[in-house]
């Protein structure tokens, strides 16, 4: 029997891009959920969660009606994704990367650091 040849699909690869991570993060500073934007827009929230890693290509009129969600400018998302304004790092998610590969016995130190605070 002859494998069947599956048809390319741009939601099958994640490609985080910069203009997908800005987009991210202009979400949570708002404190939007996925469900909320989605539900804005007419969208589903996986739609909204797939634009923002990169399984969904981005073009002007998606950034667009997002950024119109989240109240910023087209002006101000290119300087995000440039570089030319600061994009805060993501304290949080990035210890949680860090925490990931770690083995357990300075996992366990870092526990009682952290319980000591």
């Amino acid at each position: 029997m002859k494998a069947k040849k599956r048809k390319y699909r741009r939601s099958d690869n994640k490609v985080t891009s910069k203009e997908a991570g800005v987009l991210k993060h202009l979400r949570e500073t708002r404190k939007l959920s996925l469900m909320k934007v989605g539900r804005i827009i007419n969208k589903s929230d996986t739609w909204v969660s797939h634009v923002e890693h990169g399984r969904i290509d981005l073009d002007p009129k998606k950034i667009l009606m997002l950024l119109n969600i989240y109240g910023h400018s087209y002006e101000y998302f290119l300087e995000m994704v440039n570089g030319n304004r600061a994009m805060p790092a993501n304290t949080f998610a990035e210890c949680i990367e860090i925490l990931k590969r770690l083995d357990k016995e300075k996992l366990k130190t870092v526990k009682a650091i952290l319980e000591s605070f």
